[in-house]
């Protein structure tokens, strides 16, 4: 499935219109001069470089041809990886939007510098000193760049995708979710720390977010942690009778984000209306407006305005369910200042090991992932020692 990619500044914009697309289609309002629907029997090159598509996987042509793109114009190129020979070549000289097939470069890059079976193992240290069972110092996540942190692993390995992401909630009706936890990554990281024998932490806990700086040009923007996408699912159901307060379920439930619903039942077949606002840097939210008798339960999203100090409590949190308590103030900021130049010596007592790259790749390509797009773009910048993702 293909959507585009959200509207951004120049920059981005620039970068996507100079992918080298493999395929990509424009599905205009106008036809084109050209047959929109090419014969496969074409054989011979044309004057503009078309070598036509006889020999092409009949899969592709069948595709080509479906009512829906009856006004759209196919470009198509295929080259032999030996030797670089062009193998099917149809309108090389037009100009095409390029949209979410430039995803094929922010994937594809990471694919061949960190590859296919990278995992990302996401650490935590103990900073300070150790007496039993009682740190004096800090527990410190070292953000490594993982898209997920566990939230849609399946216990097959594999990650988990719906028809509809819930990242498009806001923009398209029917998103779903996923069923699995969106802390699942914390909570284990958690549970190791009880593991490691930490019931106590006399001091903080700190998101070290310095893999790499957010860059807001990139839409949406990736962040070195990211939690469920960055993203507050709520999900409203229909109450049980016109008139009646709809039912309201979000996650994750992380303090100190607050979630209020005026959101009313109206009889079935009216419209169904509903509006999110956000405040206090996204963490007051509140739903309002009209959803139907008959209506299913509708998903919309509210994004996360700090994901690092987000992190941060959510981590202090679950530290709390597996029974190690923290001192310091979980409502508290993300204190940066303290953390340490590096971690060598340090003890390392949790890390979350994420599935293989390829997962997240097919999850990408899958649902048009445009967090998990752009984040490839600042991996790259990491692995050439950078912390500015336009490198």
């Amino acid at each position: 499935m293909s959507r585009p990619i959200h509207s951004a500044p120049r920059r981005r914009a620039t970068a996507a219109g100079c992918a080298v697309l493999l395929f990509a289609a424009l599905a205009s309002g106008t036809a084109s001069a050209a047959d929109p629907t090419p014969s496969p029997s074409a054989t011979t090159p044309s004057a503009s470089g078309d070598t036509g598509l006889a020999g092409l996987d009949p899969r592709i042509t069948e595709i080509m041809r479906k009512p829906d793109y009856r006004n759209a114009q196919w470009g198509l190129l295929q080259t032999d990886p030996d030797n670089g020979r062009v193998v099917h070549s149809l309108f090389p000289e037009q100009f095409f939007i390029p949209g979410s097939t430039a995803k094929l470069i922010s994937v594809s890059g990471p694919w061949h510098t960190l590859g296919a079976d990278h995992r990302f193992v996401t650490p935590l240290y103990a900073v300070g000193a150790r007496d039993g069972a009682t740190l004096t110092g800090d527990l410190d996540l070292v953000a490594q760049g993982d898209l997920t942190m566990g939230g849609r692993t399946r216990p097959d390995g594999t990650v988990a995708y719906t028809d509809l992401d819930h990242t498009y909630a806001n923009d398209f009706p029917g998103a779903t979710l996923t069923p699995e936890n969106p802390l699942a990554g914390i909570d284990l990281l958690a549970r190791q720390v009880r593991d490691s024998g930490i019931t106590r932490v006399d001091g903080d806990v700190i998101v070290d977010s310095r893999l790499f700086l957010p860059d807001p040009e990139l839409v949406p923007t990736p962040t070195p942690l990211i939690v469920n996408d960055n993203l507050i699912d709520l999900l409203t159901t229909p109450g049980d009778r016109p008139g009646a307060d709809a039912r309201l379920d979000w996650r994750p439930k992380v303090a100190p984000y607050q979630v209020t619903s005026a959101v009313k039942t109206v009889a079935a077949g009216k419209p169904t209306a509903v509006t999110v606002t956000a405040t206090d840097g996204g963490t007051r939210i509140r739903l309002t407006g009209t959803i139907a008798a008959d209506s299913a339960p509708l998903l919309r999203t509210s994004p996360i305005g700090d994901p690092a100090g987000f992190g941060r409590v959510a981590l202090m949190e679950a530290l709390e369910r597996a029974g190690v308590h923290v001192t310091a103030d979980p409502t508290g900021p993300n204190p940066v200042g303290r953390l340490p130049h590096d971690y060598a010596g340090r003890p390392r007592v949790a890390a979350y090991t994420s599935p293989p790259y390829a997962q997240y790749a097919k999850l990408i390509l899958k649902v048009s992932h445009n967090l998990g797009a752009n984040l490839g773009i600042c991996l790259l910048a990491v692995t050439a020692k950078s912390d500015q993702c336009p490198a």
